[in-house]
């Protein structure tokens, strides 16, 4: 039936395409001259000198290569890379162009140049006959491109061996008509200006480039993704292995999948007969298309969230390309594919068909309004592309066409700042404190008091840091560790090895421990024990005099948060805002350095405490073995042994626990409004965000008593962006909510758990270890409550003090915003505090060219996938596969089995309301601001962090059960799956039956929803 009669829903999104064979290539379909004077046929693309790779660029020269060798790539054009040269040599000034930038990569004169140029090029008009050309293709392409086109970049250096600038430089989808046209090739010129960019390119050692554009037919795609050929190096593991090809998916356009902005199906495919290894299908609520007004999200009816996005005949046809793109030795390659349902197709394109039926019935149009219909009011729809495949809830499945979109070698990537080849970067427990994408702000201020504090922390411990040693860098925006610089330095001193260090921090497997442990070999010890009767003696003196050091500290901010609440900085010039600015980040310097001094000798207790229980179990292994008795370092039934879990068990318990207290006062707060029957039906019904909001009486009180007390913290806090709660307080509303949907709690049984499990394993040691040694582990236990009590207390200094440097940075918003109306507000944001406190001073605010050109790399930064916690030499683009099977492993970070039911949390604090009493909590990562949510639910699962990270410092201290470091745990697990968390031997296995996402969870050994506590081990 011809397709021209009845438009066909999108995968019942409810967007109507027409005519799906328009994409394909017409072969002898003649372009108008306007066009061919300015726009190549893509298939032209690499076979003459005037269309080589450094006249059309590397993107456009490969996609003419597939095209002539018979792949399916969707018809497209390309405009020659001299004309971004000839708009560069006309449009900037002198010194403004890309060799000069890649030179001067990463000096303030080249940030402000590149920013300046960015400006430029984007608000100077096309030549008159380009846009002529555009506007005559448009006309041409119109009827068969219903979805407009995609305009992406192709650089000179782009997709080829040594270099790739994968997302680096700008595609635009869905452009229609030619200003929309005109201002699409302005910006894919534009993003090569971003810094960066500049800096991959300074890097790779490539001295100037030009960028040419491709123009192409959007593929009408139901489905979409990304195709890995073979793992990056680095990435082989238990996860991926060296057979085998990895393909990330969605419904809808790959964007989300490319760019991260959305969770992803991934499968496994084996590379000899590309089997299906292992599949992991995430929860697509949403997806993007192209609505009548361009790029638009639309959401997935019910029956398809947790559907494949791509089918058996798809993935087949996935491994075919794969197989063909490596014949004679090539690859690995990234591959985006676009997968769309039609009737038939041209020649050259990958066709896959299941079933004799006819693609679409008569009652197409019928069905394309219920589908529609249904979609737009959250009911079901048809079903997924796979279910369709199967002959699912349709008459007849429709043929499929895979395209390949770009193909670019997987190893062209550029290395982190400080790194090469070799190098190990992890965010595993710093991506804790600040997951995500960090603001230019944020990241230069993290990145200066961090540096410092490792440098100083180092230098107390009698190590030598190696002069230009990166210790930290900026991954996409996200804050990584330089291991490999990290353990070589700590190497230096006996007993902090590899091993030892990431047993607590998480993100590292044996075989990178092993790696490390190799690289960090032949470190030479003879500098650290020259310089020890100097630095120890130093060192256990500042140990002895940290809590009264701390106690100053705290006069010393106390005085300096009050006197910055009382300034009025609205009355204050320029310099002297400057000048504020300047004493707030000193005190966060102090701050920061004091902090990593108190985790430094949390650190070291702890593993002191470690030692000393190792040595007793040393001692008395044998007289264990011939008399069966229970193992020393196996806690209360432990199935396996454990001495570094055993130390975490016996410093638990640790009162007066800063990070513990937003929790336990939130849930005072909700025993109050639990005994007020208005103020509890007015919170639930949503009346509520201000204490003002509440009626008069202990409920109000307490709330705003939590505001004052807690107003400086928030989700993702250290990120100086996010509004504190006392600007703010949703977040605090949501989790007072989630906590009276259940029985009132009552936050001292939940703090003393964590201390009677910490006695009981005391008692149980005074029965097997002589009272000498006992004596030494009951100082070393003490010593290890205290200074993890210090760095908590330092931690929430942190906080307090970026509270501080927020209101000022909000200040210089305002005066920003007043000088250049044009700035949007938060623009301070995307300043670094170098170049706010030089404009400050020197008393020219013109920073909005900068504001421009960071906020637009930051926009790139946060809608990409973040990189693995833990990987080799450069940050592979890819969303790696959970474990497969129904146990996941991770590391044992508070004790306890419990049973419940999942809720996953997305990133940020998005629907923190809807957690059920009961429910075990799953995200990537939780920090501080959450805490208040481990309360309610019955255990924690995170996919980032350590043992001694602050969330499971602070999940010991409530008694509740948490395993920490899972991969890939928040695709592995649903809301709703039926968990059982193990958190002495660090096991999430999933049960049997699934849930609804709101039926709460039930507390193994206890009764449903929050208050019940966990099922302890019983005694050995």
């Amino acid at each position: 039936m011809p397709l021209t009669q009845a438009a066909e829903p999108c995968y019942s999104l409810g967007i109507d395409v027409a005519d799906p064979t328009r994409t394909a290539r017409a072969d002898g379909a003649t372009d108008p001259p306007t066009v061919r004077e300015w726009l190549k046929p893509l298939e032209s693309a690499g076979l003459r000198r005037h269309t080589s790779a450094k006249r059309v660029g590397g993107k456009a020269a490969s996609l003419g290569r597939l095209l002539r060798d018979g792949f399916p790539v969707p018809r497209g054009w390309v405009l020659d890379a001299r004309c971004f040269t000839e708009l560069v040599d006309r449009q900037l000034p002198p010194g403004h162009d890309l060799a000069t930038l890649i030179r001067l990569s990463g000096t303030r004169a080249g940030v402000d140049r590149a920013a300046r140029a960015r400006d430029r090029i984007l608000s100077e008009p096309l030549p008159e006959a380009l846009s002529t050309a555009l506007r005559a293709l448009w006309q041409a392409v119109e009827q068969e491109a219903p979805w407009g086109l995609a305009v992406r970049s192709s650089a000179t250096c782009e997709d080829s061996e040594e270099t790739s600038m994968a997302g680096l430089a700008t595609t635009v989808l869905g452009v229609r008509g030619e200003a929309a046209l005109d201002a699409a090739i302005r910006q894919v010129w534009a993003s090569a200006f971003l810094p960066r960019a500049l800096a991959y390119l300074a890097h790779a050692g490539v001295r100037d480039v030009a960028m040419g554009v491709v123009l192409q037919v959007m593929v009408r795609a139901e489905a979409a993704g990304v195709l890995f050929t073979a793992p990056p190096p680095g990435l082989e593991g238990e996860h991926w292995h060296a057979g085998e090809r990895l393909v990330n998916a969605t419904l809808g356009l790959g964007a989300p999948v490319v760019d991260g902005a959305a969770a992803a199906d991934t499968i496994r495919l084996a590379r000899d007969g590309g089997r299906v290894v292992a599949s992991a299908v995430a929860q697509k609520r949403r997806a993007l298309v192209v609505g009548a007004a361009g790029l638009e999200e639309v959401p997935v009816p019910e029956a398809s969230t947790e559907q494949p996005a791509l089918g058996e005949a798809a993935l087949r046809q996935l491994a075919e390309l794969a197989e063909r793109l490596e014949q004679g030795g090539k690859g690995p390659f990234d591959v985006e594919f676009a997968v769309e349902a039609v009737e038939e197709g041209p020649p050259g394109a990958a066709l896959v068909v299941d079933g004799e039926a006819p693609s679409h019935p008569p009652e197409a149009a019928a069905a394309a309004g219920a589908s529609s219909s249904a979609a737009s009011e959250g009911g079901e729809g048809a079903p997924s592309p796979a279910a369709r495949e199967a002959g699912e809830g349709a008459p007849s499945p429709a043929a499929r066409r895979v395209w390949l979109l770009q193909v670019r070698p997987v190893s062209g990537g550029g290395f982190p700042e400080g790194g090469d080849a070799d190098t190990i970067w992890s965010r595993a427990n710093v991506g804790e404190a600040l997951p995500g994408a960090a603001t230019p702000l944020t990241w230069s201020v993290a990145r200066a008091f961090s540096d410092r504090g490792f440098r100083e922390a180092f230098a107390a411990l009698g190590c030598r840091v190696p002069r230009g040693a990166r210790l930290v860098a900026n991954v996409h925006g996200r804050f990584y560790l330089n291991l490999t610089a990290f353990m070589r330095i700590a190497a230096q001193v006996p007993g902090l090895s590899p091993r030892a260090l990431l047993g607590m921090s998480g993100g590292a497997s044996e075989a990178l421990i092993a790696r490390l442990a190799e690289q960090s070999e032949g470190v030479s010890r003879r500098g650290f024990y020259a310089r020890l009767p100097l630095t120890g003696p130093r060192l256990l003196l500042r140990q002895a005099r940290l809590e009264r050091e701390v106690a100053a500290y705290e006069g010393e901010a106390l005085w300096a948060q009050r006197a910055l609440s009382e300034l009025d900085m609205t009355l204050l010039p320029d310099d002297a805002i400057g000048t504020t600015l300047r004493s707030v980040f000193l005190l966060l310097e102090r701050t920061g350095t004091r902090m990593l001094h108190c985790a430094s000798a949390s650190l070291a207790s702890h593993l002191a405490l470690c030692k000393a229980l190792e040595r007793i179990a040393g001692r008395r292994a044998s007289a264990r073995s011939a008399s069966g008795e229970a193992h020393l370092d196996a806690p209360a039934g432990r199935a396996e042994p454990n001495v570094e879990h055993l130390a975490q068990v016996l410093a638990g318990g640790v009162r007066e626990l800063d990070s513990a207290g937003p929790g336990i006062e939130l849930a005072r707060v909700a025993e109050l409004v639990m005994q007020d029957r208005t103020a509890r039906e007015r919170l639930l019904a949503g009346g509520v965000l201000w204490p003002r909001d509440l009626p008069e009486g202990p409920a109000r009180d307490a709330y705003a008593r939590f505001l004052d007390a807690y107003g400086d913290r928030a989700v993702r806090e250290a990120e100086l962006a996010t509004p504190r709660w006392r600007e703010d307080p949703s977040p605090v509303v949501a989790m007072l909510t989630a906590s009276l949907r259940g029985a009132p709690g009552d936050p001292e049984r939940a703090l003393a758990r964590a201390r009677a499990l910490a006695d009981r394993e005391m008692a149980m040691l005074e029965t097997r270890v002589p009272r000498l040694e006992l004596a030494l582990l009951r100082t070393l236990v003490g010593r290890a409550k205290r200074y993890v009590r210090l760095r908590e207390r330092m931690r929430t200094w942190v906080t307090r003090v970026l509270g501080m440097l927020r209101r000022v940075a909000l200040d210089i918003d305002r005066r920003l915003r007043r000088l250049d109306p044009s700035l949007e507000p938060g623009s301070v944001f995307f300043c670094t505090y170098e170049e706010l406190a030089t404009a400050l001073s020197s008393g020219r605010a013109d920073v909005g060219h900068l504001v421009r050109l960071r906020r637009a790399e930051h926009l790139r930064d946060a809608a990409r996938p973040d990189p693995p916690a833990t990987f080799i030499g450069r940050p592979p683009p890819v969303v790696l596969p959970p474990a497969s099977g129904e146990r996941l492993l991770g590391l044992p970070a508070s004790p306890g089995v419990v049973e419940g039911r999942a809720r996953v949390l997305e990133p940020g604090a998005s629907a923190l309301d809807a957690v059920a009493p009961g429910e075990v909590l799953v995200a990537r990562t939780t920090d501080v601001g959450l805490s208040p949510l481990f309360l309610v639910a019955a255990a924690v699962v995170t996919e980032l962090g350590g043992p001694m990270s602050h969330a499971s410092i602070v999940a010991r201290e409530y008694g509740i059960p948490a395993v920490v470091n899972v991969p890939g745990v928040t695709l592995a697990i649903k809301t709703g799956d039926r968990l059982r968390i193990d958190g002495d031997r660090g096991v999430v296995e999933r049960l049997d039956e699934r849930a609804s996402p709101t039926s709460p969870g039930v507390v193994a050994g206890g009764a449903p929803g929050g208050g019940a506590a966990p099922r302890a081990a019983p005694p050995g």
